[in-house]
């Protein structure tokens, strides 16, 4: 097995790089946080709530690697998975009364996101789980979280970052922006 750990505050800034280290401290990428274009928050504010924010990973280059996208279309939440060579729709499925599973298809592979009642998010690759997410302890005495990534099967950088973007955005930050609870207000919030 091997670990990969980020460090969330309390408050995440727009200039916040939150650091994803491994089992020895060393920095391979970072979770940032950024806001949509301006085309899509329009949209996201006139047709119901959303993500005010997207989360991405970007490597020592600042070049994406992953992010996160969430627009609402015809009342369905969806939620865009961005690579540097595509663009991937997760497919959100209703699992249990307020749980939620994401599927998608990645050329021949077919991949599942879930939060297992554990409350550890599980990454599966063709019916194999290949990485566990999970927060070390929920309630630091400096307020922080710190979620640990376990990969199960190989060491990749590129998987750990994959899993850190998705459960930052689907789970981590839905737990606790209230802006999800009712509309957004400003429609030009720069």
């Amino acid at each position: 097995m091997y670990k990969y750990s980020y460090e969330i505050p309390i408050q995440m800034s727009m200039q916040d790089r939150l650091p994803l280290t491994d089992e020895h401290g060393n920095v391979h990428c970072y979770v940032k946080k950024r806001k949509p274009r301006i085309s899509t928050r329009i949209a996201n504010n006139l047709f119901s709530f959303t993500l005010n924010y997207c989360y991405e990973v970007v490597d020592q280059n600042d070049k994406n690697m992953y992010s996160i996208n969430a627009l609402k279309y015809h009342l369905k939440l969806d939620y865009m998975l961005t690579t540097p060579l595509q663009k991937i729709v997760l497919k959100r499925m209703r699992e249990q009364l307020i749980e939620s599973k994401y599927t998608w298809q990645d050329n021949s592979d077919t991949y599942l996101f879930f939060q297992h009642y554990t409350a550890e998010a599980r990454l599966i690759k063709n019916d194999e789980e290949i990485a566990t997410v999970k927060l070390a302890d929920p309630r630091n005495s400096d307020g922080s979280d710190t979620v640990i990534i376990t990969l199960l099967k190989e060491d990749d950088v590129n998987l750990a970052a994959l899993a850190a973007v998705l459960y930052h955005s689907l789970y981590h930050y839905n737990r606790y922006d209230s802006s999800l609870l009712g509309k957004s207000t400003s429609l030009l919030n720069f």
